[in-house]
């Protein structure tokens, strides 16, 4: 194949440059200092229509300049672009099949680091969570990759994950030991003991002990301000009821015992009979019952209960 040849011949551009830009500055100083005002405002707008027109008419005249210099260039550039577009179309076929020889063996070399991470997953125990974590990684892929060194670094990952996988056993024992040992803090002061089921979700969530430790104590704390709170509801029903029925057990002999006569009253004296209302607490009214029997009273209560506060 022949190699292009190309004569190039810079492009040389002669211009009065600095005579214009002498003329221009010369012509310009008349426009300077102007300050637009009402009265010359008509002025100044016929004054900037002049600067652009001037202004154009050179921006015109370097792209049409710059647009014939570089003629040459573009179709230079234009039929090299040929060139590469003829090669392109010729390698491309051969370029496909190459990749469909590279694809096979990609795939052949993906099978064979599947298979090693099997093996060393089972030789070395590892879990799910951890054999999950050892992947196929894109270097293994690597045409130029040996099968030495793919294996070299799958032990070397599965060793490290084995580590972990240790480090996280010994961990999570500790972290039921502490959980254990918090329930039977705690459940020695509750009715309604707690239980380890409870409590296994946060070490799922990946809690530490201590945390899971704190969460037990906020429990416990609760549990037992309610059995307190249920506790004394309890007691304080048991005494209104006990309460209660004290306060009917007013004295209903009907039939009292015949009390002994005292000696000095005579059982031919009239006896009289008066008819009172008596109000006191319990232990009173008790005690005058006694009194009353004791002194030989004959009583009769026709009518008991509480008296309604006013």
């Amino acid at each position: 194949m022949k190699e292009i040849q190309v004569n190039t011949q810079l492009p040389v551009i002669k211009t009065n440059f600095e005579e214009v830009k002498e003329s221009l500055i010369v012509n310009l100083e008349k426009y300077k200092g102007i300050v637009v005002t009402e009265e010359n405002q008509k002025d100044c707008k016929a004054m900037q229509k002049e600067l652009a027109g001037l202004r154009n008419q050179i921006d015109t005249e370097r792209k049409s300049i710059k647009k014939q210099v570089e003629a040459p260039i573009k179709k230079f550039d234009t039929d090299v672009k040929e060139l590469v577009g003829i090669i392109i179309e010729i390698e491309k076929p051969i370029k496909e099949g190459i990749k469909v020889f590279d694809d096979k063996r990609k795939e052949e070399k993906r099978k064979f680091a599947d298979v090693k991470i099997f093996e060393i997953c089972q030789k070395l125990n590892l879990e799910k969570k951890y054999a999950d974590q050892l992947t196929v990684l894109d270097k293994y892929l690597n045409l130029s990759a040996s099968a030495k060194s793919v294996v070299e670094d799958i032990e070397q990952r599965a060793e490290a994950l084995k580590q972990q996988q240790n480090m996280d056993k010994v961990k999570a024992e500790m972290t039921k030991a502490n959980i254990e040992s918090a329930l039977e803090t705690v459940n020695l002061t509750l009715k309604t003991p707690l239980e380890y089921k409870d409590f296994e979700k946060y070490i799922a969530l990946g809690w530490d002990g201590p945390r899971i430790v704190r969460e037990i104590n906020e429990r416990a704390a609760q549990i037992r301000q309610a059995e307190k709170a249920a506790e004394e509801m309890a007691t304080k029903r048991i005494e209104e009821e006990k309460v209660s029925k004290e306060e009917v057990q007013i004295p209903m002999d009907l039939k009292p015992k015949a009390p002994e006569v005292p000696k000095e009253v005579k059982e031919d004296e009239p006896r009289l009979y008066v008819e009172l209302y008596v109000e006191h607490n319990l232990e009173e009214m008790k005690i005058l019952s006694k009194y009353l029997k004791d002194k030989g009273y004959k009583y009769i209560v026709r009518e008991q209960g509480k008296v309604n506060p006013k």
